[in-house]
Formats: structure tokens, C-alpha cells, sequence
């Protein structure tokens, strides 16, 4: 009888020990089988792109992958590494809103050859083959701005002291193309001669730098405002809101100017830019859905790592609209 059961106990501690390994091996293998997409932000703090993270973690999670997400900081040396990091872990997709094209180009192209599928989001770099590329059509909201300036704004060109131009950041895409669609805009045939003469004018067309960021278009704004006319009526463009609260900064920080005087552009449509038009120190925004961008930049992968489907046209433009709505020069 007692060798009956010790034979039953070394039997049961046997089929234990078989049972935890094939618990092991299973776990194993889901853990492997779980299809992993690496998330590339621009800058997290920036209240679009974590309204771009939190949509694509979400959808992401709900379609069953794991989802690593890089913050990278508004620094454009940042990325590359991390997009190499993620090629290392053996992420399935790559998900990026890229800094800059000069950098991230070369190590996109690695991963695409290494089989990584690769969707660029919002801002977009040439020379890389990417599943697909969803972005507002930042170049036709840049020209949305100087269509509303010209045809809907009320202000005369020539009572004008000058234009303002607060740049993004140098080589980022959606700067470039945000420049370009206003700019261009102002010195064409539709826009009409004045507005050509101003554009065209470099002492009156004033490019600055404020990289995207409050604190630096505050600064660069103060540091020029010295060489303004104190009476004088000016536009001050800015390619995001952001930077557009930088700009008011500097205005309402200087008693020697009437911040009447001044007509700001946004472009984003924030929750902050939107309380400024509604307060009068904004005239308008430009808005782009960029939750709308997140889910759909995942669901692409989706499609593609579970279906093999790629997109009909790689490239995804994503309309813009105006706030407030009844300022759109197109209704």
C-alpha cells in the first residue's frame, strides 16, 4: 500500500511538473504571438500629438497589440535612436510623426528593410516607402489662413505695417508646408496686387523662428519688437497655437503697444487657441482632428499585419476646417 502511494505521489508530482512546463510553453508562446507597434511622437507635452498618442493607444489596445510609445521631446537627434531602438525589440509596425526628414530618413529605410512596416503620421519625410502616410494637408491649411486673411479678415494690405511669420521648427515637415501654403497664397494672382506688394517686401514680410515652442516665440518676438512701429497695424501668422500664445505674450508684456493692433493666425485649433478666438486675442485657428489621425494610422496597420491590405493611395490627407466655422473664406 505504501509503495502504491509513493509511486502515485512521484506520478502526480510528474504530471505537475509536465503540466507547468506546458503552462510555460503556452504563455510563452502567446507572449511571443503578440504583435507589437512601436508609437514615435514628436513631443508628447504638446497637446495634439497626446491627443495622436492616447487615440492610437487605444485603438491599438482594443485590436489586441501591445503598443510602445517614445516621446521624442522636440529633439530631433532624439528620434533616430529611438527609432533603432524599437528595429532591436523586433517591433511589428512602426507608427511616427518624424522631427526632421535629414534625420530619420537613412533609419526608416532600415527598418522598411528589415521588413517593418512604417506609417508616418501628421508630418512626413520623402524618400522612404511607407505603408502609408496620414496627415492634415498642412500646405492647403497654410493657404486656408492667407485665404482667410485676404477675403474674409477685413483688413486693408496697405494700412498694414507689416506681416509677422512665426516659423515652426527648421526642416520640419509640417513647417515647411504650413510656410509655403500661405506664403505662396499671398503672392498669387487670386490674392491681388497689395497683398503681393506686402508679401513680397522683406522689410515688411518678417520671418522669425519660434521652433514650435511658447517660450521661444515669446523671446524672439520681444527681442524684434524693439524694431516695430509702435502705431502700426501687423498680422502675426504662427504655424501653431502654441507658438501663437508666445506671440500674445510678448505683446501683452510690452506697454508700448496696443495689442489691438495686432491680428493672430493660429493654426491647431487647442482647446487654448480655441478660448483665445472666443476672447477676441486670437482671430482664427486653423483645426486638424488629430484623434481622427491616431485611430486611422493604427487601424492601417491593423489591416495590413492581420490582412495583408495595403492602403489604395499611401498617401491619407486629412482635411482642415476653421474656428470659428462662420470666418471659413470657403462657405
Amino acid at each position: 500500500m505504501k509503495k502504491l502511494l509513493a509511486i502515485s505521489t512521484l506520478a502526480a508530482a510528474m504530471f505537475g511538473l509536465t503540466g507547468c512546463s506546458d503552462t510555460e510553453t503556452a504563455s510563452t508562446e502567446a507572449v511571443k504571438d503578440e504583435k507589437v507597434i512601436a508609437l514615435l511622437i514628436s513631443n508628447r507635452s504638446n497637446e495634439f500629438f497626446g491627443v495622436l498618442a492616447d487615440s492610437a493607444v487605444k485603438t491599438s489596445e482594443a485590436m489586441g497589440y501591445k503598443i510602445e510609445v517614445y516621446d521624442g521631446g522636440n529633439d530631433a537627434t532624439r528620434q533616430p535612436s529611438q527609432v533603432e531602438d524599437a528595429i532591436t525589440k523586433g517591433v511589428d509596425a512602426i507608427v511616427i510623426n518624424p522631427l526632421n526628414k535629414d534625420a530619420t530618413t537613412s533609419v526608416l529605410n532600415d527598418a522598411v528593410a528589415r521588413g517593418i512596416s512604417v506609417v508616418s503620421v501628421d508630418t512626413t519625410v520623402d524618400g522612404v516607402d511607407f505603408l502609408a502616410e496620414v496627415a492634415t494637408d498642412n500646405e492647403d491649411g497654410g493657404k486656408f489662413a492667407a485665404e482667410w486673411l485676404v477675403t474674409k479678415s477685413g483688413i486693408n494690405p496697405t494700412e498694414l505695417a507689416g506681416i509677422i511669420h512665426m516659423q515652426g521648427l527648421d526642416g520640419h515637415s509640417a513647417h515647411l508646408t504650413r510656410a509655403k501654403g500661405f506664403y505662396d497664397h499671398l503672392i498669387s494672382e487670386q490674392a491681388g496686387a497689395e497683398w503681393n506688394a506686402l508679401a513680397n517686401d522683406e522689410s515688411r514680410y518678417v520671418r522669425l523662428t519660434g521652433d514650435f515652442a511658447q517660450d521661444v516665440a515669446q523671446s524672439v518676438l520681444e527681442s524684434r519688437l524693439s524694431a516695430l512701429d509702435q502705431n502700426g497695424k501687423y498680422v502675426i501668422y504662427n504655424e501653431n497655437d502654441v507658438m501663437a500664445v508666445g506671440s500674445l505674450g510678448a505683446i501683452k508684456n510690452d506697454n508700448r503697444f496696443d495689442l489691438n493692433n495686432f491680428y493672430l493666425i493660429g493654426f491647431d485649433g487647442s482647446a487654448e487657441g480655441k478660448r483665445l478666438v472666443d476672447e477676441d486675442s486670437l482671430k482664427i485657428t486653423v483645426v486638424q482632428d488629430f484623434q481622427f489621425i491616431g485611430a486611422k494610422a493604427i487601424g492601417i496597420v491593423d489591416n495590413f499585419l492581420k490582412n495583408g491590405q495595403k492602403p489604395e493611395q499611401s498617401s491619407i490627407p486629412v482635411e482642415v476646417v476653421m474656428y470659428p466655422e462662420n470666418q471659413s473664406p470657403r462657405i
